[in-house]
């Protein structure tokens, strides 16, 4: 859709002095899980340098399959992540061996697996759309697993302040003039129009900002600079959307106080299941035959949803297409109250197209699924996946709307012709995926509950 690809230009003549933390990006969480190899990578979060270094040699041929699921978040790529509107990258990099080899390392992105192809070619796929783009601005957090305040070899363990520069080096060759400056100013008091008319429209913050760029000023320290914010509990849906409705009416206050301390404010909405779920769907991976009955049962329980009695989500995608079934009342009902309002940055997993969140039931473009959940058939697919299989919620539409109506506001009383119009093309994008609840106790997802 073109007012996706294009949105921030669409916003241009409402801006005025509006710096990037007046707005609210709509942003990917672990944005290049869509590519990961069967491969574990070093420095994988939980487990030691030595045993992920040994896991590296052989996850391929023992559990690698299995890993990459549970890792998987994402499937679309990251060009068309940003053709849908997405402005906010969870990039997350390490530096590894190859996969399926040793002694050609370079930097990957990682999932618990690393990624096919190396970080900087993803980065190249990114500059080539800037350019193509020329009036959208662009925020990337570059961490091992999301971090905002580790350094050092505690942020990329068994690596040198070299190593971690030499990845800046190649950042910076890759974006060059594109890299906001904050030499020239804050971000907090650089307008959009100011980033646009400089060309820097590519802010980059950096875990362990000090050693990895060498103190650079095209690059924001994420420890100082970035207000990371989680908000989701899978195993409470409850809590969680009274957490994410309390978040949401506060927003205005904290969207103000972050901006002052020059900080930009995210909120995660994605989560990772109960311990027991990824524990039980090993076990039912693994051996299907022994007790599969109990497994199922006990991770269903683990999830703490009324009337799921069996299903064990697979998955780490099912854990998230459940998740935002939930997160889109949140979202819906805070762009819907005139009194609340949303952070700076939202990020989020399963993006669809016409940046939509799945919150049906298929996984959105599957690395692979397991044999037992794999259908036989296109008829046996849709008896399993029911009609709300492909269901999504319009994530940056609504997200883009809530920028509208924060833009238009500060005109006063007569909002600008400019904002009738984009509210209607707002509306019309979010009708193409509205709000949808249904019934389908089976797989987690109740319309009257909490």
């Amino acid at each position: 859709m073109a007012l996706l690809a294009t949105w921030m230009s669409r916003l241009v003549p409402l801006l005025g002095n509006s710096t990037l933390l007046d707005l609210t990006l709509p942003g990917a969480h672990d944005a290049m899980t869509y590519d990961l190899s069967t491969t574990v990578s070093d420095g994988y979060e939980g487990i030691g340098p030595v045993i992920s270094k040994l896991l590296h040699g052989v996850s391929p041929l023992i559990a690698g399959e299995f890993v990459r699921q549970q890792g998987q978040s994402q499937g679309l790529n990251i060009t068309t992540m940003l053709d849908n509107g997405i402005r906010f990258i969870d990039f997350r990099i390490m530096y590894t061996d190859a996969p399926k080899g040793v002694f050609d390392r370079d930097w990957y992105c990682l999932h618990g697996c690393q990624t096919v192809r190396t970080a900087m070619s993803y980065l190249r796929e990114v500059r080539a759309w800037m350019l193509a783009h020329p009036t959208e601005v662009l925020v990337i957090w570059a961490s091992r697993h999301g971090d905002d305040s580790a350094t050092g070899t505690d942020a990329y363990p068994s690596t040198t302040p070299a190593q971690r520069q030499q990845f800046w080096s190649a950042v910076n060759s890759t974006f060059g003039a594109l890299l906001f400056d904050s030499s020239a100013g804050a971000l907090n008091a650089t307008p959009v129009a100011e980033l646009l008319r400089r060309g820097q429209r590519l802010v980059w913050l950096a875990n362990d900002w000090k050693e990895s760029t060498g103190s650079s000023a095209r690059a924001l320290d994420s420890a100082t600079q970035l207000h990371n914010q989680l908000s989701t509990s899978t195993d409470n849906v409850p809590a969680t959307l009274a957490a994410q409705a309390a978040l949401f009416r506060a927003a205005p206050q904290q969207r103000e106080a972050d901006k002052r301390a020059g900080r930009l404010w995210l909120v995660s909405m994605a989560d990772a299941p109960p311990d027991g779920v990824f524990e039980e769907a090993a076990l039912l991976r693994f051996l299907p035959f022994v007790a599969k009955e109990k497994h199922a049962r006990q991770c269903a329980a683990d999830l703490h949803i009324p009337g799921l009695a069996e299903w064990c989500p697979p998955t780490l995608m099912d854990v998230s297409l459940l998740n935002n079934y939930y997160a889109q009342r949140a979202l819906e009902a805070a762009y819907l109250d005139p009194a609340a309002d949303l952070p700076h940055a939202i990020y989020i997993d399963a993006i669809a197209d016409g940046g939509a969140i799945r919150t049906g039931t298929a996984p959105l473009n599957p690395l692979r699924l397991p044999p037992s959940v794999e259908p036989s058939s296109a008829a046996a697919s849709r008896r399993r996946l029911g009609s709300h299989e492909t269901v999504g919620y319009a994530y940056v539409a609504t997200l883009l709307g809530a920028n509208l109506r924060r833009l238009c506001a500060a005109q006063g009383a007569v909002p600008s012709s400019a904002c009738a119009s984009l509210q209607a093309e707002v509306e019309a994008a979010r009708a193409l995926a509205p709000l949808t609840l249904w019934n389908d106790t089976e797989r987690g997802r109740l319309d009257n509950w909490p």
